[in-house]
């Protein structure tokens, strides 16, 4: 069974086409979370950026591919590509993570 992907994303970068932030250049990879770990990702590292936005990404429609590495925090999702348009699914406001996420695709 399938997992969402969930990255983190700065709003002036969101809307961009495919999904390229800006540290891609420099770590060859887009950074993503499973559900159960966006909010400590959150935390973590952007929390004090007001303008964050969560983007849902279906792993199924990814052109990029995506390794599970095991990282300190344990395994997290890195996208080795663009984000296509057509595998985000959305983009909500950071306070969905006062919530919990979807993790496992139906």
């Amino acid at each position: 069974m399938a997992r969402w992907l969930y990255h983190l994303a700065k709003a002036d970068e969101a809307p961009m086409r495919p999904y390229v932030p800006g540290a891609f250049e420099r770590e060859g990879f887009v950074h993503a979370s499973f559900g159960p770990d966006v909010a400590e990702s959150h935390r973590l590292y952007l929390a004090s950026d007001p303008t964050v936005v969560v983007l849902c990404i279906d792993p199924r429609e990814l052109t990029a591919e995506v390794r599970v590495v095991e990282t300190p925090r344990g395994p997290m999702p890195h996208i080795h590509g663009p984000v296509n348009a057509s595998a985000i699914v959305r983009a909500d406001p950071a306070s969905v993570l006062a919530g919990a996420l979807p993790d496992q695709i139906a």
